[in-house]
């Protein structure tokens, strides 16, 4: 961990590193599991999403989800094909939908009937504009309700109750749009089998349904969510699925796959200077220079870090409550910390590569931070940290 105080010496702090050793190690996983099975993958770069690191998943044979312009124009700047990418978003707006029909982007999933309804308006026989539609299976996986995207309390997809007028959108379309198929998300950091195996014998149900109305089902997008390694869900979702459809009389689809935080989360980890440290009457506290600007993850859904000391780490400790800078209460959780931890000393709060910088916020005007990509020796920058001009830049002089 030598060279990661190293690091943070060079860059500043917070400093968020992705050990490219590892992130390979991910993709390979990943990439296996899909090859087994025949899967199409492709990045939910909601998870983290910046030029270089969109880059270097396309030369992995990598797809990117976007869900607004502006992920939309990281991917423009990589030089990411049309073909490789796909849109999401609950509510596109109409510069969002228009990336798709006139072809900027390779595909659509609509969210809802509002939403194809614009978007068959706003194509043309002439060049239809290939479209998934996300449907809501009404699973509810046994997660967080912040991070849960199924299920009867879900704003995502289309309900059952709502298909009969998709369809009927679809049937006098003219042409307009290239029907896909279907797609369904669950949310994240689902670890129940149960759960998967229901939501995508749902979208395989609901496949047959759109094919019984004249509509048949060339992909089929299971989403995300993996905390992990899909391999062993996948190994039973898949043939679980080509039973369903062959009992249902239809051809096996195409599958797809979303993951986002089993591609980058282990391979992210956040350098932090402890800046104060007091006592109360009941626990020892530690501020460091991080918080909830800088990973909202803890303050919105209760999430922990494993956390590693990098400097007194042979020492005794005793529990302490760590917290960030900001001005809300921002806990990251307890952790034994060395007795003699001081302002200065540097920790690392591990597996934060996704859900992290994409998240970080502009609260307290504090300067978001910078992100380094290492292997071995070597150190990139994938983004510069944040300027003190850049942080006022939008302000207007009265």
């Amino acid at each position: 961990m030598n060279a990661a105080v190293a690091l943070a010496e060079r860059f500043g702090t917070p400093l968020v590193i992705y050990d490219l050793d590892t992130l390979d190690a991910s993709i390979e996983r990943i990439g296996s599991a899909a090859r087994r099975y025949g899967i199409e993958v492709s990045y939910a770069g909601k998870a983290f999403l910046c030029v270089a690191f969109a880059r270097y998943l396309h030369e992995r044979g990598i797809g990117i989800d976007v869900s607004s312009l502006g992920e939309f124009e990281t991917t423009r700047r990589a030089d990411i094909p049309p073909e490789s990418l796909t849109l999401h978003g609950c509510m596109k707006s109409d510069a969002e939908i228009s990336l798709v029909v006139d072809g900027f982007v390779g595909r659509s999933v609509v969210d809802g009937c509002e939403e194809l309804a614009r978007t068959i308006e706003r194509s043309s026989p002439q060049q239809p504009t290939p479209i998934l539609l996300r449907l809501n299976t009404g699973v509810a996986a046994s997660t967080h309700a912040a991070i849960r995207t199924a299920g009867e309390a879900s704003k995502f997809g289309i309900t059952a109750d709502a298909e009969p007028e998709a369809l009927a959108l679809l049937r006098h379309a003219e042409g307009r749009v290239r029907f896909l198929g279907i797609h369904a998300h669950l949310g994240s950091q689902i670890d129940e089998r149960s759960a998967f195996i229901a939501h995508a014998l749902a979208l395989v149900d609901a496949a047959a349904r759109f094919a019984d109305a004249g509509f048949p089902i060339e992909n089929l997008i299971l989403g995300g969510g993996f905390v992990g390694d899909p391999e062993p869900i996948l190994a039973e979702c898949i043939p679980a699925m080509r039973e369903r459809a062959l009992q249902c009389g239809i051809p096996f689809p195409s599958i797809g796959i979303e993951p986002g935080r089993a591609i980058a989360a282990a391979a992210g980890m956040t350098i932090l200077r402890i800046g104060a440290v007091k006592r109360t009457s009941q626990k020892r506290i530690a501020i460091c220079d991080g918080g909830l600007y800088e990973n909202p993850r803890p303050a919105l859904y209760g999430a922990t870090h494993p956390l590693r000391v990098l400097t007194n780490a042979d020492e005794a400790t005793e529990p302490t409550l760590l917290c960030g800078r900001s001005c809300e209460s921002d806990e990251l959780g307890t952790y034994d910390l060395p007795r003699s931890l001081a302002a200065g000393d540097a920790i690392a709060l591990l597996d934060t590569g996704a859900y992290t910088v994409s998240m970080a916020s502009t609260y307290n005007r504090f300067a978001r931070p910078a992100v380094v990509a290492v292997r071995g020796n070597d150190a990139v920058l994938w983004m510069r940290a944040e300027s003190l001009d850049e942080t006022v830049a939008r302000d207007v002089r009265p």
